[in-house]
Formats: C-alpha cells, structure tokens, sequence
C-alpha cells in the first residue's frame, strides 16, 4: 500500500479497493522509501563511484543497508503584519498591513549517535512513493531509532515554517504566525553501511540506497557505534501494530467511497450520506444543504462544503473542501466568510447522484482561519463557546474556468483546487 504523508485513505493498485486510516490525523504515521539499489545492486554502484573518484578496483567486503529516521512537518503558513512604510525622504511613513503566506516541507534528522550526511533528504521524498514502515515493506532492513523528541524537533522548526515571510519596505511593529493544515510524520530513507577494499586499503563507504551515490566516509568509531544502534533497534518495526485500516465502503449502502488521500468527510455518491472517522470505525457526519427547496441538478452543478460558525451575533462560512495554496485559501475565506446562505437538513432520497466534493479542512483549522480574519479583516473575533459549528453543502456550477455560486455568483477557480473535477 502506497501513501501520502496526509493520508487518511488509499486506494489498492492491484484490485483497486479503498482503505481507511484511522487515526492517521492525531498520530505521527511512519513512513518508508524503499530502496532503488538493494543489496545485490552494490557492488555495481560501489564500481561507478570507485570510477568517479579514481580509485583502484574495489573489492566489496561487506553491504549492511538500513533505514535512517527524518522528523517531517508539512504545511501552510501565514503571516500577519503592521508597520510604517519605509520612506526615503521620510523615516517613518502610513501605517500599513500585509498579509503573506508560503507552504512549508521541513525535515530534520531523527537520530543523533550518526550523521547520515543529509541535513534532509529534500525535493526525492516529494517525488516518491512512501510506504506504510512495517515489516512486511521493509523487509530485512533494520530501522535505526529516532533520539530526537518530537517536541524538540517541533520547537527547533517551528520559526522555519515562516522563512522568507518578509514585509519589504515595512518597519515592522506587530506580527503574528500560524499554521494551518499542518501534518507531521517520520520518514525513513535508506542507506547501506558498505566496507571495500581498496589495495591495501578499507574504507567505510555511506551509500544513498535510492540514488547509489556516496554520501560520505566513516571512521572506524562512527561504524561501531551504527553497528551498535542497529542492535538496540532490533527486528521491531516503528509503529507496528498501532495502525488500523478498514474498508472505504459506505457503513448504510456498502457504496464505494472517494479513496482521495487527505479528506477528512466523504459524500457516498450511492446514498448521500456524509462519513468521517470515529473512534475505530466511521460515523456520520450530519449536513446542513443550501437551496434545499429544490435540489440544484442541472448540469455541472457540484457541491461544495463550507464549515459554518455562528455565536448569538454572526455566522462565518469556511471552506472545507483543499485549495492548492495558503493564500488561495485565505482569499476565498476572506470572500465567504460573512456570506449568508438558507441552509436545512435535506432528506436522503433527495440527495442521490448528486455531486459533491469531500471536505479536507478540519473543523479546528477552519477555526484558526476566522482567527486570522478577525485580525487581518475588521471583523470582531468570533466567541466559540458561545456558538456552534457544522458543515454546509453550496451548489456552484461550472462556467468556465471557474465554479460560479447560484445564490452570490461569487467564483471558485478551478485551477485552486487539489482535486480534478
């Protein structure tokens, strides 16, 4: 099984059937990239690197390969700043405000007796296949320990998410950062621990086990001490044992259900019904529809969910559904958020066959953004105690490069969003 690092379902390439993760959210999945050069590959990629670096013929001793541990946090940031504007003729200029927003992919080492060489193992975990870390993926491979404590890491990194998140031209006087969308997980990449002789010479080798190239030389210490945390790791696969996969059929009609890897409620296209997980297995999500007097089927017609906060004063509408960066999300959030929508429960038998897209923004981070609203916006903060929350389906239809709302005819382009229609 194949899966994203924001996973919470996926979908079998052989059959094609649809799983389930639970938990996949609150927890910390751990993941594997399996390895391109195995171990009776080695000896072919020690010959081009001998090559490379002139060296004699080598004779391979020995191959130890194992999996190296990264912490790795992914997200959306955004920015809020005021300040004076800068000016020449003028120290200090108009107030202004800015909002700036970026998307963040930090990761660091886990473990610390060795140094694997790679501060990270950058843009190649993006493009490649991760593995649920068991057993079974891994093979005979040991996993070294993570020594790092996640909260280390989280507070090391947590001002990186905002680098390069600068007001040019702005004395700056207050700020505030979030994060939205943020997931973590642990990576494991693999390396090979390779001992040739060169002549009279042995080196220890550190080989990228995906891309075969050398990393980097060991002394005798550094080797020892990696043989010695290969012990203490053991046969044990991180994370063995604590994750549960169900099918993704609907729980009322056994329909299919949209196997997209990262939302958090699905429509079942069979019956209607809404369906998110709960505890160790699904529960329904009950829905508010918009235009429910008579639903909207015309052609092209979809729907899109919005999470809707109200307290005794106002009503805030958030979209739910992924948009492909921070700040396409903070400016279709800053369009809807005071719109006003008829919205009532719809009965079942009304709403089959229609169209709807699954929503991929929790309820708490919907929260954050009316937050970021309230201080970016005019807009009095919201009081949650005093409110409620639930999810809202609107009917928009397609004009276009953009999905066009039947009741404000405001516009979703269709190139934001991180699904294919």
């Amino acid at each position: 099984m194949v899966f994203d690092q924001e996973a919470t379902a996926t979908k079998c390439l052989y059959c094609g059937a649809g799983l389930m993760v639970l938990g996949g959210r609150s927890s910390w999945l751990n993941f594997l990239i399996k390895p391109k050069i195995e171990v009776k590959d080695t000896v072919g990629a020690i010959t081009t690197i001998a090559q490379k670096n002139g060296w004699r013929p080598p004779l391979v001793r020995s191959v130890i390969p194992f999996f190296y541990p990264f912490y790795r946090t992914r997200g959306h940031a955004i920015k809020w700043t005021r300040g004076e504007k800068k000016a020449q003729s003028d120290p200090v200029g108009e107030i202004v405000e800015d909002v700036v927003t970026r998307s963040y992919d930090i990761m660091r080492s886990a473990h610390e007796d060795l140094s694997c060489g790679l501060f990270s193992p950058g843009f190649r975990v993006q493009t490649l296949h991760l593995y649920l870390a068991t057993r079974e993926n891994a093979g005979k491979w040991p996993f070294l320990e993570n020594q790092t404590d996640r909260n280390t890491f989280l507070d090391k990194t947590r001002g990186n998410s905002v680098d390069g998140l600068e007001s040019p031209g702005v004395q700056v006087r207050e700020e505030m950062a979030f994060q939205i969308r943020e997931r973590h997980s642990v990576v494991y990449f693999p390396f090979s621990l390779v001992e040739i002789r060169e002549g009279n010479q042995i080196r220890q080798l550190l080989i990228d086990a995906v891309g075969g190239a050398l990393v980097r030389q060991l002394g005798h210490e550094e080797m020892e001490l990696l043989l010695d945390n290969m012990g203490q790791s053991g046969a044990k696969s991180p994370g063995e044992g604590r994750l549960k996969l169900i099918p993704l059929i609907c729980p009322e009609c056994a329909g299919d259900l949209d196997p997209s890897t990262t939302a958090v409620v699905r429509f079942c296209r069979s019956c209607g019904r809404a369906w998110e997980a709960g505890g160790a297995r699904m529960r329904e999500r009950e829905c508010l529809w918009a235009g429910t007097e008579v639903i909207v089927r015309g052609e092209g017609t979809i729907f899109l969910p919005f999470w809707r906060r109200s307290d005794a004063e106002r009503t805030f509408l958030i979209p739910a559904f992924g948009v492909r960066s921070p700040q396409n999300l903070y400016n279709i959030s800053q369009r809807y958020c005071e719109a006003r929508y008829p919205a009532d429960p719809v009965p079942y038998d009304s709403r089959l066959r229609i169209e709807a897209l699954n929503a991929q923004i929790q309820a708490d981070e919907a929260d954050e953004m009316i937050e970021i609203l309230s201080l970016t916006t005019d807009i009095k903060p919201l009081n949650r105690r005093a409110g409620g929350q639930n999810l809202v389906l609107i009917p928009f239809r397609r004009r276009g490069p953009d999905l066009v709302d039947h009741y404000h005819g405001l516009a979703v382009p269709i190139g934001t969003l991180e699904v294919r229609l």
